[in-house]
């Protein structure tokens, strides 16, 4: 998709937040605000609560229909972003569902170490506890057919440029969200 160049120095004029570290190498930067309408942006990512509560692997086949993944906070700080501008209790991408007690957590393919469990979880109390919603006091497993609120995450659109030593170019590229 060719931008007209008014656009790019548009969107370069734009706060970003670039991740390089300099010398010759490409780097993108994300566009704050750039998240499309009804979607909430805290860092490089996007986040949707969808209006429906939903079983969770309903809730993760439902944001993959939209090009996400269902929400894995990866910091205290982003649970608390989502806690604070979304909602107080949603499902998180974590579950012991294949070995109970090895729980998956995952930011669509990428295995997340992060954890945040209340004291005492996970516990698998009701003997069908496989997967995991997040909450203000921390993660809690839970049975899987709960219904309970959603929240899907995707990338922000980025901006990529090609950093030197002698100049910053920004190239016609940038990563669009339906």
């Amino acid at each position: 998709m060719m931008l007209p160049k008014r656009l790019i120095v548009g969107l370069i004029s734009l706060r970003l937040m670039i991740r390089c570290t300099g010398g010759n190498e490409r780097c993108g930067a994300s566009i704050r605000g750039a998240c499309p309408p009804a979607w909430s942006q805290w860092g490089d990512t996007c986040y949707k609560q969808l209006s429906e509560n939903l079983p969770w692997a309903e809730a993760k086949q439902e944001c993959i229909k939209m090009g996400s993944v269902l929400v894995m906070p990866q910091s205290q700080e982003e649970t608390e972003f989502l806690l604070k501008n979304l909602i107080d209790y949603f499902w998180i991408n974590c579950s012991d569902q294949q070995v109970e007690g090895a729980w998956v957590c995952q930011d669509g393919t990428t295995d997340v170490e992060y954890r945040n469990w209340r004291d005492g979880e996970p516990s698998n109390g009701w003997g069908k506890e496989d997967c995991a919603a997040a909450g203000e006091s921390g993660w809690n497993d839970v049975p899987c057919d709960d219904l309970s609120p959603v929240i899907c995450q995707r990338p922000a659109p980025q901006l990529h440029f090609k950093v030197s030593t002698k100049t910053l170019t920004a190239h016609q590229e940038i990563s669009t969200l339906k």
